[in-house]
């Protein structure tokens, strides 16, 4: 979906990560997706990591972001999405992003 807004040079994967997230634990209970929302901007100083004292976001990407959230559930809720291909997901209602 985030590539079809932005376009592939708005888009890239990223490889799994080894970081102490808890969000994996929901996905075990109900399907899930997790992305990113870049805010790094060296032009305006944003270029320390979220854990930083001096972390700071460039506001401009955050409609961005929420376009990509609203498009994500405008779909699902369209129900114009495939069904999810991981069979774990069957009869849920998950889809393929």
């Amino acid at each position: 979906m985030a590539r079809a807004l932005l376009g592939d040079a708005g888009y890239r994967d990223v490889p799994p990560m080894m970081g102490a997230e808890d969000f994996s634990f929901y996905s075990q209970a109900v399907p899930a997706g997790f992305y990113y929302v870049g805010v790094r901007n060296e032009t305006l100083g944003s270029v320390h990591t979220g854990h930083s004292p001096y972390f700071m976001i460039d506001e401009d990407v955050l409609p961005t972001g929420a376009a990509v959230h609203a498009a994500i559930a405008e779909r699902y809720l369209a129900g114009g999405a495939e069904q999810h291909s991981d069979p774990r997901f069957a009869g849920t209602g998950a889809v393929n992003s």
